[in-house]
């Protein structure tokens, strides 16, 4: 989604609509002169006004909130979503539990939600009900990225095999995919998708061992082949992180160590960088967290071995160059948790706050790490029968998958 200046026949509105609270008079006033101070933005209408706000950067947008109850009341209206710039809503994730029917259940958190006695439904439906047949088979959540998820549906319900489907839960449209050359077996998956660069999606289906990766792509609906290129195989086990950035896919592999690979959606550039700090052999420690921090690739140490969280970003693939930008303490992290636990496992870094979300914890506490300020934020339990991964989600409201669902 692209942002547009603000015209400049909208500036003298904007700067009446931002300076809202501070023309307020401060002390009691006859009626007389409580006409003469009243504010311009008043008399905007509320389809201006949503109209300023949709050329603002998200940020700003929600900063505004907490203006009036009138802007609240406009930025979080659903009518108003699709036309205002997005920012990252929650997480999906999987519960298990065995006292209760289904024992496996998919949920929606909202991260900004303020807390209620008895809230309300959640802001996505997470059975994603709009897809046919969905509660005939289980539909599992594979991946997420940048407002579309990926998901495994079973072809029927006495069968093993499944196919792909790309979802949209923000406008509820869904596309299935083709099987691709693994014939609806299990492999390691990743989704890809920016919309800033392209309306198309990518679908990355490795081989076991990281010998080669089949490449689904939106724009021709088709999968190809393509042979790995990595000086040696990286073994990816679905488990390590990744992120979809500057047109690469980038994921932590495991092979004898860890190692940044990447590849881009032809399969045509493979790179392998070290990463700045050695996690040592397989499975002795946590390969890490890779993500955006700042509009730069970035890597976050994170597991049980680890007394601090370090936050890198890479400067340079050719050299490897590494750059440390923060460090924090686990204890620091974990402090306002009773027990304290002794690791933590990232969430996301938040695509517009300067705010790192992670859980820890028995019950798994749901927290955010303030970089800029230090300081440390409890957003929710999510309960002790919470699996991982947690699935991020920005709303998309441009746009549509193209299969005319």
């Amino acid at each position: 989604m692209q942002l547009h200046p603000v015209k400049s026949s909208f500036r003298p509105f904007a700067k009446d609509l931002i300076h809202f609270q501070a023309a307020l008079p401060r002390r009691k006033m006859g009626r007389r002169s409580r006409r003469k101070t009243r504010n311009p933005a008043n008399k905007l209408t509320d389809d201006l006004i949503v109209e300023i706000l949709s050329r603002l950067p998200v940020k700003s947008l929600c900063r505004f909130k907490s203006v009036s109850s009138r802007w609240n009341g406009l930025i979080s209206d659903p009518v108003h979503r699709r036309r205002l710039p997005q920012t990252l809503a929650g997480l999906f994730y999987d519960t298990w539990n065995q006292a209760r029917f289904p024992e496996e259940a998919r949920h929606f958190t909202s991260l900004w939600e303020r807390r209620r006695p008895f809230p309300g439904p959640p802001l996505f439906c997470p059975s994603f009900s709009f897809i046919p047949d969905y509660e005939d088979v289980d539909i599992s959540l594979t991946d997420s990225c940048n407002g579309l998820l990926l998901c495994r549906r079973p072809k029927n319900t006495s069968s093993d095999e499944f196919c792909y489907v790309v979802c949209n839960p923000a406008t509820e449209s869904w596309v299935v995919l083709p099987d691709s050359s693994a014939g609806g077996k299990v492999r390691n998956v990743r989704l890809a998708f920016d919309p800033v660069d392209s309306p198309h999606f990518y679908v990355f289906e490795f081989e076991f061992g990281g010998r080669g990766v089949d490449i689904y792509s939106s724009q021709t609906g088709e999968w190809s082949y393509k042979k790995s290129e990595w000086y040696q195989y990286r073994g990816i086990s679905g488990e390590e992180s990744s992120v979809f950035f500057n047109g690469l896919l980038h994921i932590v592999t495991v092979q004898f160590q860890c190692m940044l690979a990447a590849v881009d959606v032809v399969g045509e550039t493979w790179l392998t960088v070290s990463l700045p700090e050695y996690v040592g052999e397989m499975n002795s420690r946590d390969p890490g967290f890779v993500g955006q921090y700042h509009g730069q690739l970035c890597y976050i140490t994170q597991g049980d071995c680890e007394t601090h969280m370090s936050i890198w970003v890479l400067e340079n693939y050719a050299f490897e160059h590494w750059t440390l930008k923060h460090r924090v303490s686990v204890q620091r992290l974990t402090e306002k948790i009773i027990p304290p636990p002794s690791s933590y496992r990232l969430v996301t870094i938040h695509p517009h706050c300067n705010w790192i979300l992670y859980s820890a914890g028995w019950d798994q506490t749901l927290m955010a790490y303030n970089v800029d300020r230090g300081e440390v934020h409890v957003i929710r339990n999510l309960g002790s029968d919470c699996l991982m991964p947690y699935f991020p989600y920005v709303p998309l409201y441009s746009g549509s998958l193209t299969d005319g669902h």
